[in-house]
């Protein structure tokens, strides 16, 4: 229950953030906006609309996910606020995970008022709607889900700023798993086990990415629902152990 409370208290104080609710609605206006581009074909409209609407729910969400994430623990610890809080019956794994709950939840909020907006303009612009797009919508959140984990563990040792770079370079880094998988093959043992290393340690963000597989037809996923539920289930377990190193590193901090 405390949990719960520290995570609704969160939620309540994110969404007051006038920095988040311009990313959302510059966010939303943009997707609204994407059947205007009426000088293509509806074919070609259609394509546009559905990359520009899941770039822009991933861009949007990875600044919120990155804002939140990095802001959650350092502000109460700015602000003197976690003194009081931690004298009280809290024990401190309480804390990090509603604050990592509020941040989630946040970014969940955000995501699904994109997603709503995004899907109700394609069903208007196709007249049916397109139940695989929700598909790279709910990829997208999981994949937040991942990053926030990656600021909170950051956030319990590192400046707001130096846990920006480091969460926003390694979601670069991650998203180059196709890159990092290519190399491990490498006939140089150097960059083999440097590719071994990146690769296997660092969270694996290209592996939410639909956004090629959903809009190009071209390219096949052999089971879509395992493909789905084997990233679900790494974003899960990957996350878990991350918030466990950041209660542990939290746990032997002086506050």
């Amino acid at each position: 229950m405390v949990t719960l409370a520290i995570a609704k208290q969160t939620l309540e104080d994110m969404l007051r953030r006038k920095i988040l609710l311009v990313l959302l609605i510059v966010a939303v206006g943009m997707i609204a906006l994407g059947p205007s581009v009426g000088f293509l074909s509806p074919r070609e409209s259609s394509a546009v609309l559905r990359s520009l609407g899941l770039a822009v729910i991933l861009l949007a969400g990875l600044l919120i996910t990155i804002i939140a994430g990095i802001q959650v623990i350092p502000t109460e610890i700015e602000r003197r606020t976690i003194y009081t809080v931690l004298s009280k019956p809290v024990q401190r794994y309480e804390f990090v995970l509603g604050k990592f709950l509020g941040g989630l939840a946040t970014v969940f909020v955000m995501i699904v008022a994109m997603g709503a907006v995004f899907l109700g303009v394609l069903a208007f612009q196709e007249k049916s709607f397109s139940p695989e797009m929700a598909k790279g919508v709910v990829m997208t959140f999981f994949q937040m889900t991942l990053l926030g984990a990656l600021a909170i563990f950051f956030s319990t040792f590192a400046t707001p700023v130096v846990n920006f770079f480091m969460s926003f370079g390694l979601f670069i880094v991650g998203n180059l798993s196709t890159v990092t998988e290519s190399l491990l093959t490498n006939k140089n043992p150097f960059t083999r086990i440097l590719a071994t290393g990146i690769h296997y340690v660092i969270p694996n963000f290209g592996n939410f990415n639909m956004q090629n597989k959903l809009i190009h037809p071209q390219v096949t996923i052999t089971n879509e629902n395992v493909f789905i539920m084997q990233n679900v289930v790494y974003a899960v377990i990957y996350s878990c152990v991350l918030l466990v190193l950041a209660i542990l590193i939290f746990d032997r901090r002086e506050v």
